[in-house]
């Protein structure tokens, strides 16, 4: 095996190496005509060709690979004139020219100028992160083109400091998903998860994204509800001319496809990513509760109404299929222009995976072990599509006015199918459960948007107006336990169905539930110049507003399959096999089942959250070298939540609160290439709605029940930065950061004693004493273009961020059952990514590796007896490969997770805080190596 990997990396250099010729280059500096000032970002290109390069920041540039022979270079500048260069290159040659460029001299009456500023380039972006005035880490689309990324949760865990939890939530400095406000296009986000604030960023496909931002210190005009970081997403916009690209991709997954696979009944809509109404309660179905009704005639229909898809259904697990599709043009007339992009993804993807899960009794301090409760194989089958459309449209009236209407749309489908088995030590059982799940997720969001500029560019408006909707659903979310003596070992020895004395949701349970959220968003920010002598010292004054008004409604139904009466009641029925047991002849009043509803009040709640935000704030930038940024923005928050308690009383929650949220960023440029930056800011953390709702949510994964707490306080956040950057090239960055934070009532989760039965854990939310977390971040994206001479070496470029956090929660005199100090939930102590990048435009070849590792994390909060669980380092290792074909073609090949670690939940079972092989396994898995290629065109 080793001898194969070597032969191939040989082969591989090799053919890198052969594709070089001995080209000519051409270096030159490039300035405006009459200031003589540099020009950074100027474009030189050969056209027709993939060949092109940038200038830095001193105007500086390096174009190579150029062909023998007499060449066009085109040199480009928004706002200047294109300048054309006729020279004659021999094999080998360097030449050295300096271009002025002249401003364009275009009268405004009889022309306009309606270029978009360019966006999605590496250079663009890492120009946008030096010239913020806070600490701003970014990926541009250019760099995702790299990665064969699917999602944007993919994309995501690149930028420096950023993790994801389970596949789609993302934890920025080591801080869980809601110390993160999340901007599209400027305009925050839906929640789609009924059990936490986070947008799952795995609905996003990669092909839509033109850049990602993420803001990790405050300003009066970023919202002020964060402590992570401020995402910032922005979709593709309108191409300079007009484009079609069509893609399409294959995907091989080890130990998943052309193997067996199991799932339930579709419905014929599952292709599309929503249920047709197979799995919905029956029309007709009662809309009252069902313990309310006494007629046992009505019972017994109600549960003949409800079908009989127990089944266990076997299939082959097929190839993965993407297909993606993008068109977008510009209509140039003389003093306007009209652009459309509209792009079209489809997904189709199939994972199985077997996972050993166990569960322990308290540890044995004389055995040094503890003894095992339950020690389970789950065999796992995940099908999912994923359907995203992008329609954008954007109007330049002139240079100084532009018009956007964005629309993005994405429908998510999930069909899961878990089969367990193994042995139940505690209760004596040999155990066969299965569960059935199917979750469809709907949003969209639309914005209508503008940005003007005025008197004489001295001030700047932007607005936007915006409506997103969520939609997600669970229609009938199926568990069923079957056991048989744990000492059996006749083949021929049936299991029989558990049914439980009264409704359950884990026995022969049937759960349903819909969450929608609406948020309307509105507003306006303002930017002016004042001018005064100097024109490169101009003072900035910010004001604006921002208004947002999110409802959401929820409400879940479980129900179950019990006896009709116990004493008459058939015991062979529950020998029967699932596609047998419950059909319509064994539902009835007398010797078969009937159902059982469990639904109670607190499984439903409607909330109202309503943000009325001002701000007013400047920039003074006292010398050429040093800028201060300062200001505060006041956010009116009101919460409202109307829920009932168990017991059926009123839970009502009204929480208007005022918060003023000051902060300050310092920029000190060291040379025209290097900075530090300082900065405070104060913000705030809120409680999520279902943190206040009573509703009760199970995991049956691990036995725990969480539900909310209507007393949350409010948690107060005090944020400190300090990073240095030096910018090499326009397209290089190397940073040193640390940063310090500081909680006030942080909102974490506690353990409720007393509670609770069966090994089951109940949890719900409170305020802790206070928190604190201090890190520090070190960047690095380095070409080889300056560091070697050999033309194969300077096509390999270098990309390492890495991020080591230590957080502690002082829990108070509530920690009842935990460690009063700890670790955030969630938070790894280390994160490292790297990648490898070779490109060669000439060949239009690109290969890169990337790595990625974070360090444990609690994945589990502990209690008595039971330990924290964590979340073992696992590393992750991709290689991709691009080659061109043409002016049209190219073909792409990926290997994802090369070395296939295992997913590894380990508990501290002697609670020494040292996770070591004295340590028990909870959870343990491998997900398999991922093979895609792909095809794509572009016209």
């Amino acid at each position: 095996m080793n001898k194969t990997r070597l032969s191939f990396i040989l082969f591989l250099t090799t053919t890198v190496a052969i594709v070089q010729a001995q080209n000519a280059t051409l270096q030159g500096n490039i300035t405006d005509y009459k200031t003589k000032q540099s020009l950074p970002g100027a474009a030189i290109v050969i056209p027709g060709t993939a060949i092109g390069t940038s200038c830095d920041f001193d105007g500086n540039f390096t174009l190579k690979n150029i062909p023998s022979g007499k060449q066009n270079i085109l040199v480009s500048f928004i706002g200047y004139n294109t300048d054309t260069l006729k020279l004659n290159f021999t094999s080998g040659e360097t030449k050295k020219v300096n271009i002025q460029l002249k401003e364009s001299m275009i009268n405004m009456n009889e022309f306009v100028i309606t270029e978009t500023k360019v966006t999605h380039t590496e250079t663009a972006v890492m120009m946008e992160m030096k010239q913020a005035e806070q600490v701003v880490s970014g990926v541009s689309s250019e760099q995702i083109l790299k990665t064969q990324d699917r999602t944007a949760s993919d994309v995501i865990r690149r930028i420096p400091g950023v993790t994801i939890m389970n596949n789609k939530f993302v934890m920025v400095r080591g801080l869980s998903e809601r110390y993160n406000s999340v901007l599209l296009n400027g305009g925050l986000t839906p929640s789609l998860e009924s059990d936490r604030k986070a947008f799952s960023f795995d609905i996003l496909p990669s092909g839509v994204l033109d850049r990602i931002l993420i803001y990790k210190t405050g300003a009066p005009e970023l919202p002020g509800e964060f402590a992570g970081g401020v995402i910032k997403v922005f979709t593709k916009g309108i191409p300079d001319s007009t484009i079609f690209n069509l893609g399409y991709s294959t995907s091989y997954r080890a130990q998943t496809t052309f193997n067996e696979a199991y799932t339930s009944e579709k419905s014929n809509t599952d292709f599309l990513g929503f249920d047709n109404g197979l799995r919905a309660l029956p029309d007709g179905f009662s809309r009252r509760n069902l313990s309310k009704i006494d007629d046992p005639k009505l019972i017994e229909k109600y549960g003949k109404m409800l079908p009989n898809n127990w089944k266990v259904v076997e299939t082959t697990a097929l190839p993965d299929q993407r297909l993606n599709l993008m068109y977008g043009t510009q209509f140039k007339k003389e003093k306007y222009s009209i652009g459309t992009i509209t792009a079209i993804n489809y997904t189709l993807a199939n994972e199985f995976y077997e996972a050993n899960t166990m569960g322990y009794n308290t540890y044995d301090t004389i055995a040094k072990r503890s003894d095992t409760i339950f020690s389970y194989n789950d065999k796992n089958y995940i099908n999912s599509v994923r359907i995203g459309v992008m329609h954008n449209w954007t109007a330049l009236i002139n240079a100084k006015h532009k018009i956007e209407f964005r629309n993005l749309f994405n429908q998510v489908g999930q069909n899961q199918t878990t089969m367990r088995f193994g042995k139940n030590l505690e209760e004596g059982f040999q155990v066969q459960n299965y569960a059935y799940r199917y979750q469809q997720r709907t949003i969209y969001n639309g914005q209508f948007a503008g940005t003007h500029e005025l008197n004489n560019d001295q001030t700047k408006i932007q607005w936007l107006a915006g409506f997103s909707t969520a939609l997600s659903q669970e229609p009938d979310f199926r568990r069923i336990r079957t056991v048989r003596n744990i000492e059996t070992t006749e083949d021929n020895v049936p299991f029989q169905v558990v049914i439980a004395p009264a409704a359950s949701s884990l026995d022969a349970g049937r759960f349903y539930s819909n969450l929608s959220e609406n948020v309307i968003t509105a507003s306006v920010d303002i930017e002016h110049a004042i001018k005064v002598k100097s024109e490169d010292l101009l003072p900035k004054i910010r004001t604006g507003f921002y208004f947002e008004d999110k409802a959401r409604m929820f409400n879940a139904r479980w129900m179950s399959y019990g006896r009709s009466r116990g004493s008459q009641f058939n015991q062979d029925l529950i020998l029967l096999p699932l596609d047998e047991i419950f059909s319509s002849k064994n539902i009835n009043d007398s010797t078969g089942f009937k159902i059982q509803e469990g639904t109670n009040p607190t499984d439903s709640y409607n909330a109202f959250n309503t943000l009325l935000a001002g701000y007013v704030g400047a920039s003074i930038p006292f010398t050429p070298k040093l800028n201060f940024t300062f200001g505060a923005r006041a956010e009116h928050n009101t919460q409202e939540l109307s829920s009932k308690s168990y017991s059926n009383k009123p839970v009502i929650v009204n929480n208007p609160v005022l918060s003023i949220l000051p902060s300050a960023n310092i920029g000190y440029n060291l040379t025209e290439k290097s900075m530090l930056r300082l900065a405070y800011f104060q913000s705030v953390n809120r409680p999520e709605f279902r943190e206040l709702a009573p509703f009760a949510y199970y995991d049956f994964n691990f036995n725990n029940v969480l539900y909310g707490n209507d007393s949350l306080l409010i948690a107060t956040i005090h944020n400190a930065d300090f990073r240095w950057e030096f910018y090499p090239t326009p397209s290089e960055i190397i940073s040193v950061g640390a940063f310090y934070k500081y909680f006030l009532n942080p909102i974490e989760m506690f353990f409720v004693p007393g509670s609770g039965s069966g090994g089951t854990r109940n949890f719900t939310f409170d305020n802790a004493a206070f928190a604190k977390s201090i890190g520090a971040e070190v960047e690095i994206r380095k070409s080889m273009q300056e560091v070697f001479t050999q033309k194969f070496l300077q096509d390999f470029s270098l990309l390492i961020n890495a991020s080591y956090i230590i957080s502690e929660v002082e829990l108070g005199s509530k920690a009842i059952g935990q460690q009063n100090n700890r670790p955030m939930m969630g938070q790894s102590p280390y994160i490292i990514n790297t990648g490898i990048y070779y490109d060669n435009k000439e060949s239009q070849l690109q290969i890169n590796a990337l790595y990625n590792v974070i360090g444990k994390r609690i994945f589990a909060v502990g209690t008595f007896g039971t330990p924290d669980i964590y979340e073992m380092p696992r590393n992750v290792v991709d290689l991709n490969i691009s080659k061109g074909i043409g002016k049209h073609f190219s073909v792409k090949i990926s290997i994802q997770d090369i070395l296939n670690n295992r997913v590894w939940l380990l508990q501290d079972s002697n609670e020494n805080g040292l996770l070591d092989n004295r340590d028990e396994t909870v959870m343990e898995f491998k997900r398999g190596t991922y093979f895609t290629l792909g095809v794509n065109a572009k016209f």
